[in-house]
């Protein structure tokens, strides 16, 4: 699947239903639901398993980025993917 971005177009894997359920899972456990507030390790954490999962390569492919724009790519990700879960629902 083509992922565009700012910062250039880049190949990630396809999400399957195992894989949306742990990327889920993670995503609950990154905010807590009584306060809406976002816990920014556990975000991080996501962001990392997002880069684990999408990219075959990410040190090679991110190398000459700085953090600021690999996490801006690993959102971008992270949106297409639940843009895709988004439009499978009937």
């Amino acid at each position: 699947m083509k992922l565009k971005t700012d910062h250039g177009e880049f190949e990630i894997r396809e999400l399957t239903f195992a894989d949306r359920r742990k990327l889920h899972r993670i995503e609950v456990a990154a905010v807590n639901l009584k306060t809406g507030e976002m816990n920014s390790d556990k975000f991080y954490d996501m962001l990392e398993w997002i880069m684990d999962f999408a990219f075959l390569q990410p040190e090679e492919l991110f190398a000459k980025l700085d953090d600021t724009q690999v996490d801006e790519i690993l959102i971008a990700a992270y949106n297409k993917y639940k843009a895709g879960v988004s439009k499978k629902k009937s």
